[in-house]
């Protein structure tokens, strides 16, 4: 049995801000896409394009389009020659000596885009190609607002999907190393008990801003109780929740409700049994339905 393997998809909304629009028009957008599959240049030499976008059906384009964005690395524009003893930032050693149906470091990165919810998923991290999601995003923003574009569809907004925490889901995590909980005077019309008692003890005491860090053993999660979970929801209405998880890589993440970070969904899967392309579709159309449903 092959060994299960972790890719992590990043979400990109689509909006097209016009009087009229349906999924007919983010399916008409998709379709002057595959017309084009125009090159970018980034920064860092980084050149990304769309690639074999292709509808999931045929018969009915609303279910959405699958597709890749292929990304290379361009050789540099500044040269040293030794013979003439010169620099020359402005050589195009590319186009000069290789053909430019040649690439170098390719990396491929399928994606799925659903008309009826706006969003793009594309795989972003998985064992042999990386791409950060500042990179996707501006790529796909120089890529879509175009000034051709918006006179067609009308202006365009290309974001990424931040992660909402909630307390909730700071309770049921399940690999939390540490959490540290900063809270206010609180400061609601109709006080819990456990409110009343926080700023009670924050009164008398002349507390500013309450304090609680909760640290795992070594090779331990918390397991934490009902009381910690209300601090939780308590700190997430009135201050800051900053925490500590184990992701599904066995790598250490640092989480904080005070900052905004892209939602990524790590999904696990065995490649024997389970082809990356059509998971893909099925985890992409589950993150969309899971953010309509908040």
């Amino acid at each position: 049995m092959a060994r299960k393997r972790t890719v992590n998809y990043a979400v990109v909304d689509i909006k097209l801000l016009k009087e009229g629009v349906t999924p007919e028009t983010y399916i008409a957008l998709f379709e002057e896409l595959q017309k084009n599959y125009r090159e970018i240049p980034l920064t860092r030499n980084n050149y990304l394009k769309l690639r074999s976008i292709k509808p999931i059906n045929d018969n009915n384009l609303v279910n959405g389009f699958t597709g890749e964005v292929f990304r290379s690395n361009g050789l540099t524009n500044d040269w040293y020659d030794e013979d003439k003893d010169e620099r020359n930032r402005n050589q195009n050693v590319g186009e000069s000596y290789i053909p430019s149906n040649l690439k170098a470091n390719p990396r491929f990165f399928k994606f799925v885009f659903f008309p009826l919810h706006q969003k793009l998923i594309c795989e972003v991290k998985y064992p042999e190609n990386q791409i950060s999601v500042s990179t996707l995003l501006d790529f796909l923003t120089n890529l879509i607002i175009t000034d051709r574009l918006q006179a067609q569809f009308g202006r365009i907004v290309v974001s990424i999907v931040p992660e909402v925490i909630t307390a909730e889901k700071i309770a049921h995590c399940k690999k939390l190393k540490r959490v540290h909980l900063s809270i206010e005077r609180p400061y609601a019309e109709n006080p819990t008990d456990l409110e009343k008692k926080i700023l009670l003890e924050m009164t008398d005491q002349n507390v500013e801003v309450y304090m609680q860090t909760l640290v795992a053993g070594k090779n331990n999660f918390l397991s934490i109780n009902q009381k910690v979970k209300d601090l939780i929801k308590l700190a997430t209405d009135y201050g800051v929740v900053e925490y500590k998880i184990e992701n599904e890589e066995g790598l250490i993440e640092d989480k904080s409700t005070a900052e905004s970070s892209p939602l990524i969904e790590r999904v696990q899967y065995d490649p024997d049994d389970t082809d990356q392309h059509y998971l893909i579709q099925a985890k992409g159309l589950e993150i969309v339905s899971s953010i309509q449903n908040g």
